[in-house]
């Protein structure tokens, strides 16, 4: 581990001073973390949200779905992603995933999009982008908004532009386990002057400016506290070292797995960066391997259970998306957080090849 990438007395001085200040809501360290992620990012607004579900409720409300509007989503996705949508007025129809990037193709879009369809909702898994370019030409083509869920992206691009600046609005999750984080936080884009002026009302009590009474719109709060601006600018100091110690760890996980066993490693699509969020990879002996591992003191994760499959998500007429099923019970996260040191990553390497006799 790098310790200066870690969340340590950076953030803590920055914190600090604001309580000192006696400065907690949205204030300067807020609006300084904003000109910051538009730097980065590109986008002409940026807006906070207390997470990432929250940011996608609050970017979906912006879109103004009316009862049976739908919106296409993956299944092979966090749960977030369809209820934020869900609870924002929209119906999700799910699609299948690509099996070797793991995000669902433009075609896949396009094929579910219907009559009551008003928006499709790309999803970057594991910190690379979808082929968006082709899920524009989609969307231009079939007159559809697009809600870009990057909450697994933040500083990810393609083709030169960054993830969740493609469409209509793009959200961002800054949860502790995303490349940077506020300890809990979400973000909203977007690059059009009316729905950055729908966003901006809804997330601050349907006024314009605090300190008014005088309520032009509908809207509740989504603001956060100073003192998540003061970590975020801290650790958007730290963004660049951050990406090159992952890009170290995909690389030691990529080059001491490649031929091990029936292990495929997710396929980062042409054109998009990868940052990555965990090291998934695909085994047939997923939870035989999973038992090695955690023998050894090493946690994993699993994949994503299927959007379709969700007790409360589930359609009338059942649903079946095999790639994302396969994905599921085939799926192992390896972690790529800053306290996992480059020896570790040797040391986990080590245990699963040992596991597969390599």
């Amino acid at each position: 581990m790098q310790a200066d990438l870690a969340v340590d007395e950076a953030e803590q001085t920055l914190v600090d001073r604001s309580l000192h200040q006696r400065w907690l809501t949205e204030g300067p360290n807020c609006k300084l973390f904003q000109e910051k992620l538009i730097e980065l990012t590109g986008a002409k607004h940026v807006f906070f949200a207390p997470n990432g579900t929250l940011a996608i409720f609050l970017a979906a409300l912006a879109l103004e779905p009316e009862h049976g509007d739908e919106i296409v989503v993956p299944t092979f996705t966090f749960y977030g992603s369809a209820t934020a949508a869900l609870f924002a007025g929209f119906k999700p129809v799910f699609v299948d995933a690509d099996p070797e990037t793991f995000n669902a193709r433009p075609e896949a879009f396009e094929e579910a999009i219907g009559p009551r369809t008003k928006a499709i909702m790309p999803v970057h898994i594991y910190g690379q982008s979808c082929d968006m370019d082709g899920i524009m030409a989609v969307a231009q083509r079939k007159g559809v908004r697009v809600l870009e869920d990057a909450a697994q992206a933040l500083s990810v691009r393609f083709n030169g532009r960054h993830a969740g600046t493609f469409g209509d609005v793009g959200t961002f999750s800054l949860f502790s386990d995303k490349v940077i984080t506020t300890g809990e936080g979400g973000v909203v884009v977007t690059n059009s002057e009316q729905l950055a002026d729908r966003i901006r009302l809804l997330r601050n009590q349907g006024r314009p400016h605090s300190g008014t009474f005088e309520h032009p719109s509908l809207g509740m709060n989504f603001r956060i506290t100073d003192l998540q601006g003061a970590i975020g600018v801290s650790q958007m100091e730290k963004l660049a070292s951050i990406r090159k110690d992952r890009a170290t760890k995909w690389r030691l996980y990529s080059e001491g797995l490649s031929g091990v066993g029936d292990i495929r490693i997710m396929r980062v699509l042409q054109g998009s960066d990868i940052v990555p969020f965990r090291f998934p990879f695909l085994t047939a002996d997923r939870e035989n391997l999973a038992n090695s591992l955690e023998k050894a003191g090493i946690q994993t994760r699993g994949f994503f259970y299927p959007m379709h499959l969700q007790p409360k998500l589930r359609a009338a007429q059942p649903q079946s998306l095999p790639v994302a099923e396969r994905l599921h019970a085939q799926g192992i996260c390896l972690p790529v957080h800053v306290h996992l040191s480059d020896a570790q990553v040797s040391d986990i390497v080590g245990v699963i090849r040992k596991h597969f006799g390599s």
